[in-house]
């Protein structure tokens, strides 16, 4: 379990990887190319017994989607009796394929967020990503019953105006919308300055929203991030 640094949502205090690996959903604006060519996915069993202590909030798997199809079901639910050893913690479930983490659903509680990444409501932004398609990501979150997020990262080129992309976030009831820009090397189409604020503003009226700091990069603002 390591500290939270660079680009991460100010409030997760730790990050922890049992579940290694280059991920197969190989989305080509992926902050981890920088890293160079990855291994297999792995479950690494020291890192899994580690101690995860107490009144932490931690990114579970923030270098790959513990719900991927490749990981075995027996990785996950080992992950998640780990940290049942540990309740005191609060643990972010941030995945492309809620469909999956609706099956460990009825095992966890309150303590846990399932987190979702919708990039855009754009059809032909799906070659970009190996990841389910985003109305199916939206349809399965829906059904999820207990806290969940939504993050917008990177932010991709929606379609116009702004509320139709928004309304599909409403569907999905998050209790806080995260938005972020791209990261990595590769930029994907990114929606203009005046187009962000207009979605930021509709989200507002129905969802906590928070920007994270990359985002200024596109969109500059009105003073710090939410």
């Amino acid at each position: 379990m390591k500290k939270s640094t660079g680009n991460m949502y100010p409030f997760i205090s730790h990050t922890w990887n049992p579940v290694r690996g280059k991920c197969p959903y190989e989305c080509v604006y992926c902050y981890a190319g920088r890293w160079g060519e990855l291994t297999p996915l792995r479950l690494d069993e020291k890192v899994l017994n580690e101690k995860l202590g107490e009144n932490n909030f931690i990114f579970i798997c923030s270098g790959c989607d513990l719900f991927n199809p490749a990981v075995p079901d027996e990785w996950i639910s080992k992950v998640i009796l780990q940290t049942k050893k540990h309740e005191k913690n609060q643990y972010l479930l941030h995945t492309k394929n809620p469909e999956r983490a609706l099956a460990w659903e009825q095992n966890l509680s309150e303590n846990y967020v399932l987190c979702v990444t919708l990039e855009s409501d754009r059809v032909e932004w799906g070659t970009i990503s190996k990841a389910p398609p985003i109305s199916k990501r939206v349809e399965a979150l829906a059904k999820w019953n207990r806290r969940k997020m939504v993050t917008v990262e990177p932010i991709m080129k929606f379609n116009f105006p702004a509320p139709y992309f928004a309304d599909l976030i409403r569907a999905c009831n998050p209790e806080q919308i995260n938005i972020g820009a791209a990261t990595g090397k590769v930029k994907p189409p990114e929606p203009k300055a005046a187009d962000v604020e207009s979605f930021i503003n509709y989200l507002g009226r129905f969802s906590k929203v928070f920007l994270k700091k990359n985002l200024r990069r596109i969109y500059p603002g009105k003073g710090k991030p939410c």
